[in-house]
């Protein structure tokens, strides 16, 4: 009888933390919750150009406010300094000389939106390579509990590729420094790569993964991209794709790197969700006390 009790309390235990994991709560800043401010699209755009030519483009700039706005716009040079890619933007640059707006300002109504237009002129000295451009619109938000004055600012990306036949090729030489998979999954997961971009621009690393069974026959996959800007490393991560059941899988990832030929790994996973972890642990925890059942009915 006391191991029958004691049976029941370790399976109920075990269930109650698989089953009911602690529960975490956010709280929500009513911030959060009020006007997004100035927005600016495109976020990014990439484009090819060779010295001596321009490029146009236009942004949308847009007062999602219920006041009026005065909006400035500028470009800095960007660049990242980890390999998270966190971002770092310089004004004082000659690259951002490239750059004109028209209008370089515009005056917004509440909910207004206007297209600004602008261009990008590549001088006939630029050499080949990748060059990164952030173009700023910002509007004054005033004081804050009674501090300076206040800014914020959107930003669209320009990556640009200078290529020209004359001056050489451009290089994206992408390489995988290290692969992080997991062997023991029971639920969502993230899996990792840390890839190098030893070129001289930038290059898009597009990814697959694939889960296989251990026939051979795809159960699940997904796939995404990022961008591998020159000298960097970055760790790219995502969300592993699950099975439908539990056992042991094959995860085969497919990784781009630019003008190097697609890298192909293979790691194996075991796939346990909670449900079945509590079958397993259930069913281990009967055969161990099977054995002091029969001893205590002698």
């Amino acid at each position: 009888m006391k191991i029958r009790i004691i049976f029941t309390i370790a399976v109920l235990s075990v269930i109650s933390i698989l089953a009911f994991p602690t529960q975490k709560v956010f709280a929500i800043d009513s911030a959060s919750l009020q006007s997004k401010g100035l927005t600016l699209s495109p976020l990014r755009r990439e484009m090819n150009i060779t010295p001596g030519t321009s490029l146009d483009g236009k942004l949308t700039v847009t007062n999602s406010t219920d006041k009026p706005m005065v909006v400035d716009m500028a470009a800095e040079e960007f660049s990242v300094i980890n390999q998270q890619y966190d971002y770092v933007f310089t004004a004082d640059s000659n690259v951002t000389k490239w750059v004109t707006f028209n209008p370089s300002g515009v005056n917004l109504k509440a909910g207004e939106s206007k297209k600004i237009a602008y261009t990008v002129g590549v001088p006939m000295t630029a050499g080949p390579g990748g060059l990164y451009i952030s173009l700023f619109a910002s509007t004054s938000v005033g004081n804050l509990d009674g501090g300076a004055n206040s800014q914020q600012r959107v930003a669209s990306l320009l990556y640009i590729t200078v290529a020209s036949d004359v001056l050489g090729d451009t290089t994206q030489a992408g390489h995988v420094i290290s692969l992080t998979s997991p062997w023991l999954v029971s639920g969502k997961t993230i899996w990792s790569v840390a890839l190098q971009n030893a070129g001289i621009t930038h290059y898009r690393s597009n990814y697959e993964v694939k889960i296989n069974n251990l026939f051979g026959s795809e159960v699940a996959s997904s796939q995404g991209s990022a961008l591998i800007l020159p000298g960097t490393v970055r760790l790219v991560s995502d969300t592993l794709p699950l099975p439908q059941w539990p056992g042991v899988y094959k995860i085969v990832y497919s990784i781009g790197l630019g003008d190097t030929p697609a890298v192909t790994e293979t790691r194996y996973m075991l796939y346990m969700p909670p449900l079945a972890t509590v079958v397993a642990v259930a069913i281990i925890t009967a055969l161990f006390l099977a054995p002091w059942r029969r001893l205590f009915k002698k």
